[in-house]
């Protein structure tokens, strides 16, 4: 068994070797430069250029790639006495193209992850690249550019105008990005959108979901070749909350097959349950909701959310009353953290808020509508603020 595990693991190699049009080249350069046969590196060099050359991306790994064949060279002409000049300054460059490339994407991914999940973390140098991007006039590479845009963004949610200009950079410079890399660059500007969207600013709902359409048409956001269940979520949710019901409910027939088989069922059910909420048809919501079985938290709160509602809008008080509670303690007992616990904290809040507001009492109504619109993290800010 151990010796089949080696040879399996030798063809995995070859396999992704196939995906790589560069591993050959980084072999053949590497057992050349110490060859006796000058030409062999030579020929072999020059023809792993010209494929550089057609290289489609400009990312991270096409600069690991360029700088790997630039030291493969610096090695071959100290080696071999070579006259010509050594590309020292062009290597130092690369190097420093590289890390700033990685640095600033890996700071996006962690700003990202920090904003929903309250994690703190010390960024290093990055102020330190930050200047230098600025200094240096680096935003002609798009490796730096995109992830420069992106960071302003995800930093200053607040600002449309960041916003704005990672879409234009996205537009302009997506082609020089391969699919996996394009798939989270996606949601950086999706999740931006859910942002502003959630602060009332409707226009980028159709924004999050014209993206989600281009995204999905190239299967940037297809995981081994499934979508996952939440963008199938929230892409409904999204249509729904800008009044779009029947983009919904095509998406939810369309996208359907492309889940996992065994999220299916699940999947559609809470997507006619969100849109039969919406149409006040609230006996088809119930049932949806009946079929709906999910082991993530997320899911199942915003399917409680739903639920929530119903029973309000319904007047089924006493119903509400104990599901209220019953979702304070689903938070508690699951561990729901940072940016969630915050939104879901908030939303059973001021429900129970709403529901000792006595009619007519106008006093009351506007320090409850006050609270509602200054909270920060409250996704049901308009469904709130409409039953008042």
């Amino acid at each position: 068994m151990s010796e089949l595990f080696r040879i399996i693991s030798m063809c995995l190699v070859m396999l992704n070797s196939k995906n790589d049009p560069y591993y050959q080249d980084k072999v053949l350069i590497s057992r050349f430069k110490h060859s006796e046969e000058h030409k062999l590196f030579e020929s072999q060099f020059t023809g792993s250029l010209k494929r550089l050359d057609n290289y489609p991306f400009r990312n991270a790994e096409y600069l690991e790639i360029k700088y790997d064949l630039g030291f493969q060279e610096y090695a071959y002409i100290s080696s071999s006495n070579r006259t010509r000049d050594l590309n020292i300054q062009e290597l130092l460059d690369d190097v420093d193209l590289i890390f700033i490339s990685k640095k600033l994407r890996q700071a996006c991914f962690a700003v990202a992850h920090q904003s929903v999940y309250g994690q703190e973390y010390d960024y290093g140098l990055l102020d330190e690249v930050l200047a230098h991007i600025e200094q240096k006039d680096m935003l002609q590479y798009p490796s730096i550019r995109l992830y420069y845009s992106a960071y302003l963004m995800l930093q200053s949610p607040k600002k449309a105008t960041y916003f704005n200009q990672f879409k234009s950079d996205i537009d302009e410079l997506k082609n020089y990005f391969p699919d996996t890399e394009l798939q989270g660059i996606y949601r950086f500007a999706i999740n931006q959108c859910i942002r502003l969207l959630n602060r009332g600013q409707i226009e980028y709902g159709n924004i999050a979901l014209d993206l989600y359409e281009e995204a999905l048409t190239s299967k940037y956001l297809l995981v081994d070749g499934y979508l996952s269940r939440f963008t199938f979520k929230n892409i409904a949710a999204i249509a729904v909350k800008i009044g779009e019901y029947d983009r919904a409910e095509r998406f939810s027939n369309e996208y359907y097959s492309s889940l996992r088989k065994e999220e299916r069922n699940s999947a559609l059910n809470f997507n006619q349950a969100l849109i039969g909420y919406h149409k006040k048809d609230f006996d088809t919501a119930l049932k949806c909701l009946q079929e709906v079985d999910f082991k993530d938290h997320l899911f199942n709160l915003a399917a409680k959310v739903i639920q929530m509602k119903i029973y309000f809008e319904s007047e089924e008080l006493d119903s509400l009353d104990s599901h209220l509670d019953a979702m304070q303690m689903y938070i508690l007992r699951k561990k729901v953290i940072g940016y969630h616990k915050t939104n879901y904290k908030n939303i059973i809040k001021m429900t129970r808020k709403l529901l000792k507001v006595k009619p007519g009492d106008s006093s009351v109504v506007k320090i409850l509508k006050g609270e509602i619109n200054d909270a920060e993290v409250l996704t049901e800010k308009k469904w709130l603020l409409s039953q008042l």
